[in-house]
């Protein structure tokens, strides 16, 4: 039954197959076969989809060992051109000045072949070279053929096609030409109407490599391995184009021993046309010579370079198409041409009409100089007191009233008696025409015609009188006393801080103010009259407040009043009953006795509110007048001191009079608390130093220094830069006596410390166990040391010293053997210093003068005993 089932369907399928061979072409039969009976393609011809990713696209085909040539090359190609570049020679310098070097060597452009091009019909075909065959109609295919190294494809069904040699549209014919054979009715697409509907296109797949020689004067001369694609452009970039000697007008393409092709270059340097640049073969040579013709064009041209020139090529040529022609500032009537002859040098001045039939020389050197910068043909120039200032030209203002008048006409300030022209005479020396503008004016004299480069000046009224001020000194209210605002003027403004920063909001009303000045022409000048070394402290910045000075342009009759307004008004302070003013001084009289006076002091008072009444002064003032409003005898600011500690109303109070004490303020405080210890209240006051005196004091410092205090350089300035000090007082004193010698005066920024009473005694210093002691009645020194651990071996037993609660000091006193310590209070501090390892010249003279006076002593009483004695 099986072999019965077996014979049917091999029955069926051989009608099938034969009914399909009526209608499939034979190729397609041949194919459908092939996978029927799993029969693998030939590796030639690969049927494949027509939508497959790989269909159309070209490659480059290389073996490796072309790869491995081609890629050493462009290492080598590379390394190369990063040495000629770095290095700095003149051979490098005259290869950057060739016209059409830089193609070649520019890092960022490119000359590879373009591999997506259409099929050049001229390109002939060679080994490893892919054809991609596609049939299309009532029956369709694809072929992947590979040109086999004998030059031939093989199809399968139709056998090998001999193809080498032959361009791609011979190889189209005789390959539709054998697929006919299989395929009826097949025609080359494109080729017109056909009853069978059934074409066949033929394109370049993969591209072989194919090998060029480069030899002659380039850069890099060898044999490239490029794609079969490349042209003669191409190449020439791989081998880094002509070098300093190569020609760019004649490059020869040499096939089969004959010059099939000469490039000119310059054909696409300037026109961007690229003739003869065909596609190269296998084993072509490409050949660069050396030049024949070069020459130099410098100065005035849009590229300048050294040109290479062929025979009956003008300068006109040159200049025009090599060069891009003359800039805008070239002097194009004469160029200069520097020529080479058998023995010397020599120059040729060549006119313009004569550039079209001048034909350059090898080596010739062409410049083209600039116009005359410096000169104009028609150029005028006024300045000064006129509307429009500048140059104008000569054509529309011929005379000194047209100039005038195209310059805006003449301001209100301009000095008319007497107007300056400066002329430059034939001979370039200039000359001065003084002119009475206002004559000309009133038809009383004639227009004065004008010249090239004529220089009129006006002059203005004021710039010819003398810049008379005023100025006011002392109690004025300026908004912004720290502000240096300088108009001068000649026009120029200046603003500048004296100290801290201005606001935005400051600066703006600044800005309004110096506006506003400027309006008027007025020469403002605000400076501080206090030195620096006054600025550290407040009371130097109250003087700052109050000590400034105003000066302003002088205006005829103004008055005090009107200067004072114009500088704010006046402070609280002023003292208006009492206004000086300084004046100069003059002798207008040549017979006027000689004095001592140097100057007029005029006193008077004035109105507070700046009134126009009765009680307004009418003094007017006088150019340089120095005005100064005195600030009030008895004028003081608030001054406060703090009181803290153990009184009934601790706090901050203001001083009510100059010479209050220390009693006075207790008093106003409500007296001391039962907690108070009035022995260690102390007064801590502020220093107020100008940096003289910091300075002075640092130096005094130094100058006491010895090695036994122990005292730093850092301590020292420490000490210079204290801002406050403790001063010690008798405050039991004081309030039983008080007006006495202990009951002190307080100052502005004094504090009044009153504690509590103290239990205990601090030792420290160079004692074993530093600490507080407890205070006992009727202990010694040496008792409360004895409770610190007593003295290290370090310690400086005869510098020790006390500090007191109230801040006051004693030391230790010493006599011949004997040493006096200082009484021990409650909440005293026992201070041990460190003994010195090294005693200064003066410290060893000082012990030898003791010695020696206690010898001295000695022997005195030793002579005083035998005399009794005897």
């Amino acid at each position: 039954m099986n072999k019965k089932f077996s014979f049917v369907l091999m029955a069926i399928l051989l009608l099938s197959t034969k009914m399909m061979s009526q209608t499939i072409p034979f190729g397609v039969q041949g194919q459908l076969l092939d996978r029927m009976n799993n029969n693998p393609s030939n590796s030639q011809i690969r049927t494949q989809p027509q939508n497959q990713a790989n269909v159309g696209r070209r490659t480059i085909t290389t073996t490796p060992k072309q790869k491995q040539n081609y890629d050493s090359l462009m290492a080598e190609r590379k390394r190369n051109a990063g040495e000629i570049a770095n290095e700095d020679t003149a051979v490098y310098n005259l290869r950057k000045r060739i016209f059409g070097y830089s193609i070649f060597n520019n890092k960022t452009g490119t000359f590879e072949p373009n591999l997506k091009i259409a099929t050049p019909k001229s390109y002939v075909l060679g080994p490893d070279d892919e054809l991609i065959i596609d049939i299309n109609g009532y029956s369709e295919d694809h072929y992947n053929l590979t040109v086999s190294p004998d030059g031939y494809v093989k199809i399968n069904r139709i056998g090998n096609v001999y193809v080498a040699g032959l361009t791609i549209e011979e190889a189209k014919s005789r390959i539709i030409s054998k697929l006919s054979q299989i395929f009826v009715g097949l025609r080359k697409e494109g080729s017109g109407p056909s009853s069978t509907n059934l074409y066949a296109s033929i394109s370049l797949g993969s591209i072989r490599t194919v090998n060029v020689t480069v030899q002659g004067e380039v850069l890099f001369p060898g044999t490239y391995s490029v794609p079969s694609l490349a042209r003669v452009m191409n190449v020439l970039y791989l081998a880094g184009g002509p070098n300093q000697n190569g020609t760019y007008r004649e490059i020869q393409l040499i096939r089969n021993k004959k010059v099939i092709a000469t490039i000119d270059l310059y054909d696409f340097l300037t026109a961007g046309i690229q003739k003869n640049d065909v596609n190269i073969h296998d084993q072509d040579i490409i050949k660069v010579g050396v030049y024949k013709n070069r020459i130099e064009v410098k100065g005035k041209v849009k590229r300048p370079a050294l040109f290479e020139i062929k025979s009956q090529e003008s300068l006109t040529k040159v200049i025009q198409e090599f060069a891009g022609g003359f800039t805008e500032d070239a002097f194009k009537e004469l160029v200069k041409i520097t020529r080479y002859t058998n023995r010397e040098r020599k120059l040729i001045d060549l006119n313009a009409a004569l550039m079209d039939s001048f034909s350059p020389q090898t080596g010739d050197i062409i410049q083209v100089e600039s116009v005359n910068q410096d000169r104009f043909e028609n150029k005028l120039t006024i300045v000064g007191e006129v509307f429009r200032p500048g140059q104008f030209a000569l054509e529309g203002s011929p005379s000194l009233l047209k100039l005038i008048d195209r310059a805006g006409g003449l301001k209100e300030n301009a000095f008319l008696d007497r107007v300056l022209i400066q002329r430059i005479n034939p001979d370039l020396s200039k000359t001065n025409l003084s002119v009475n503008l206002k004559d000309i004016l009133n038809n009383k004299s004639k227009d004065i015609p004008l010249r090239r480069e004529d220089n009129v000046s006006i002059f203005s009224i004021l710039d010819l009188k003398e810049g008379y001020t005023v100025t006011i000194h002392g109690e004025i209210n300026l908004k912004r006393n720290d502000i240096i605002l300088d108009n001068k003027l000649d026009g120029s403004n200046k603003l500048e801080s004296n100290g801290g920063k201005v606001s935005s909001s400051q600066e703006n009303a600044i800005k309004s103010n110096t506006d506003k000045i400027n309006s008027e022409n007025n020469a403002v000048q605000i400076e501080s009259e206090i030195s620096e070394e006054l600025k550290s402290n407040e009371a130097a910045n109250q003087l700052i407040n109050r000590q400034l000075k105003l000066t302003l342009p002088f205006v005829e009759k103004m008055t005090v009043e009107d200067l004072i307004l114009q500088a704010g008004g006046l402070r609280e302070s002023a003292a208006t009953g009492v206004v000086e003013i300084v004046r100069r001084k003059k002798n207008l009289a040549d017979n006027t006795p000689i004095n001592s006076q140097i100057a007029e002091i005029i006193r008077f008072s004035i109105s507070k509110k700046l009134q126009l009444d009765e009680t307004a002064s009418t003094f007017e003032l006088q150019p340089y007048d120095e005005v100064f409003i005195r600030s009030s005898p008895n004028y003081e600011l608030q001054q406060f001191i703090t009181i803290q500690g153990q009184v009934v109303y601790p706090g901050v109070y203001g001083l009510e009079k100059k010479d209050e004490r220390l009693s006075e303020i207790i008093t106003r405080a409500g007296g001391l608390n039962r907690q108070a210890y009035p022995k260690g209240a102390k007064l801590i006051r502020k220093i107020q130093l100008t940096e003289f005196e910091k300075n002075r004091r640092t130096e005094q410092l130094n100058e006491i220094q010895d090695n036994f205090t122990g005292i730093t350089a850092p301590r020292e300035q420490a000490i210079a830069n204290k801002t406050k000090e403790t001063i010690g007082i008798d405050l039991v004193k004081a309030l039983k006596n008080p007006g006495g010698e202990d009951d002190l005066y307080v100052l502005e920024g004094d504090i009044i410390d009153i504690p509590k009473e103290p239990q205990t005694v601090k030792v420290s210093g160079e004692v074993l166990y530093p600490n507080s002691v407890k205070y006992l009645d009727g202990k010694s020194f040496y008792d409360f040391i004895s409770e610190a651990g007593g003295f290290t071996s370090s310690s400086a037993r005869k510098r020790a010293y006390v500090l007191y609660s109230n801040g006051s000091v004693k030391r230790t006193k010493s006599f011949l053997f004997f040493r006096f310590h200082p009484k021990i209070e409650q909440g005293a501090e026992i201070i041990v210093p460190k003994k010195s390892k090294v005693a200064t010249g003066q410290q060893i003279v000082s012990v030898v003068s003791i010695f020696t006076g206690t010898l001295t002593s000695l022997i005195g009483i030793i002579t005083l005993i035998k005399a009794t004695s005897n």
